[in-house]
C-alpha cells in the first residue's frame, strides 16, 4: 500500500510480517476517518494473505499516535459525533480482533486514542523514550475506543483508575511494572525489537496462534454492543459541554508538551 495523504503504509519485511505504518509525523501521527479506514482496511488485506503470520504497527518521527486529530473531530456533536466514535471503535476491534498476533511498536508519545490503539495490539513493545496517558477525563471526555475496558484487564482496575482518572504522564518503565509495557528496550530500538518479536510469532503455527488469541478473549468488545453505544453516547454529551473546547485548547497548547503543530490532537 503506497502512501497518500499521510495515510498509513503497509510493507511485507523477512517474507511474513506486516508492517503498518501511521505516517503523519508532523501531527504526531494523530489519527482522523481516513486514517482509520486505511489502518482497517490493511488488517483486512493482511489476514487475506496466508504468507503473512504476524503483523507490527509503527508509526514515523518522534510519536507512536497523540490520538484523534481535533482538527477534523474537535467540534463535532450529535450524529457526526457518534459516527466518528463508532468508527474509531470499530477501528481499534478490528485491529484486537485481528486473527494474527500484532505487535505496537512505541516510541515517544502514546495517547488518548493513540494508547487504546496500542491497547488493541497483542503486545507493546516500547524504547526506553515512551510516554502514556489517558487525559481524556481530564478534558471533559472519556475514553472512547475500549481504552476503558483494555487498560484495566492488563493492569488491573486500580491502576487503570489512577491512570484514567488523573490523566497523568506514565513513563515507560512504570507502564512496564504495571504490565502496559510487554518489553521495554532502549530508546530507538522499539522497532527492531517488534520487528524481531513479530518474525519469532510468524513462524508459529497459524491456526495455534489464532485459537490462543480467541480462548484468551473469549467475549470481545462488540462494535454495536452495549459498551460501543454507551461509548457513542458519552462521547457526544463530552463534546456538548462548554469547558471541553477551551479544555482541548489549552492542552493542544501545553497541556502535555505534546504539540508540535497548529493541529490539535488527544
Amino acid at each position: 500500500m503506497s502512501s497518500r495523504n499521510g495515510l498509513p503504509t503497509v510493507e511485507v519485511i523477512d517474507g511474513r510480517v506486516a508492517v503498518i505504518t501511521l505516517r503523519r509525523p508532523e501531527v504526531l501521527n494523530a489519527l482522523d476517518s481516513a486514517c482509520h479506514r486505511a489502518i482497517a482496511e490493511a488488517i483486512a488485506t493482511i489476514e487475506r494473505d496466508d504468507s503473512v503470520g504476524a503483523v507490527v504497527i509503527a508509526a514515523e518521527g518522534r510519536a507512536f499516535c497523540s490520538g484523534s486529530d481535533l482538527a477534523e473531530i474537535g467540534q463535532l456533536t450529535g450524529q457526526a459525533e457518534q459516527d466518528y466514535v463508532a468508527l474509531d471503535f470499530a477501528t481499534k476491534n478490528r485491529v484486537a480482533e485481528c486473527t494474527k498476533p500484532v505487535v505496537a511498536a512505541i516510541q515517544g508519545y502514546c495517547v488518548g486514542g493513540g494508547l487504546e490503539l496500542a491497547l488493541a495490539c497483542d503486545f507493546r513493545v516500547a524504547g526506553a523514550d515512551a510516554v502514556f496517558s489517558m487525559p481524556e477525563v481530564t478534558l471533559g471526555s472519556l475514553p472512547g475506543s475500549g481504552g476503558l475496558q483494555r487498560l484495566s484487564r492488563l493492569v488491573g482496575v486500580g491502576v487503570a483508575t489512577d491512570w484514567i482518572l488523573t490523566g497523568r504522564r506514565v513513563d515507560a518503565a512504570e507502564a512496564e511494572r504495571k504490565g502496559l509495557v510487554t518489553r521495554l528496550v532502549p530508546a530507538g530500538e522499539h522497532l527492531n525489537a517488534a520487528r524481531q518479536l513479530a518474525v519469532e510469532l510468524a513462524a508459529k503455527s497459524p491456526l495455534s496462534l489464532r485459537l490462543a488469541k480467541v480462548a484468551l478473549n473469549p467475549e470481545p468488545l462488540a462494535d454495536r454492543g452495549l459498551v460501543a453505544a454507551f461509548q457513542m453516547l458519552a462521547g457526544d454529551a463530552g463534546h456538548r459541554q462548554p469547558a471541553y473546547a477551551a479544555a482541548t485548547q489549552r492542552f493542544a497548547r501545553d497541556g502535555d508538551g505534546s504539540r508540535n503543530s497548529e493541529r490539535r490532537t488527544t
